[in-house]
């Protein structure tokens, strides 16, 4: 679907389908983490240049992770980023504090889906899903997740809180 100009850019129609299909990120579900935007995040208009929004994505769930005492050498913690992809609502125009949802949305032998939420001030900024594979360091093959990371991730960001 295009915007009718015949460039292929999406029509709002087409992005309203595609963030729906991402799912629902409430502040009742998964998890919240603020995060800070600084000002080299932002680009010459004075908004979040688009590309830190993974940042500040990636800046969360490693906070909470680390937060559960998970920190980088953790057998679980070797993953690759296999999809990514950001809606974008509103822009962040200030430095500051924003936070960021997130909740586990599909949890796979291997894999891990998450929904997620940037928000501030009552407003949505951006959301999306971010789709990781846990390899073994070696090899880079997919890897299975453990027994006990699984748990945590059913447990504590599966359900709303």
């Amino acid at each position: 679907m295009t915007d009718g100009s015949g460039t292929g850019v999406p029509s709002g129609e087409a992005v309203g389908e595609v963030g729906e299909a991402v799912g629902d990120v409430g502040e009742a579900g998964g998890h919240t983490e603020a995060v800070e935007v600084f000002f080299d995040d932002l680009d010459a208009f004075g908004m979040l240049y688009h590309g830190r929004f993974a940042a500040l994505l990636e800046r969360a769930i490693t906070r909470y992770f680390a937060g559960l005492g998970m920190s980088l050498g953790h057998p679980d913690l070797n993953v690759v980023v296999r999809e990514l992809l950001v809606v974008f609502e509103r822009p962040v125009t200030r430095i500051g504090p924003v936070d960021v949802t997130f909740r586990l949305a599909r949890l796979g032998r291997t894999s891990a889906q998450f929904a997620f939420r940037i928000h501030s001030g009552g407003h949505t900024h951006a959301h999306g899903r971010r789709v990781i594979v846990k390899i073994d360091p070696r090899t880079a093959a997919p890897e299975p997740w453990t027994q006990k990371t699984r748990e945590v991730l059913e447990r504590e960001l599966s359900s709303p809180r």
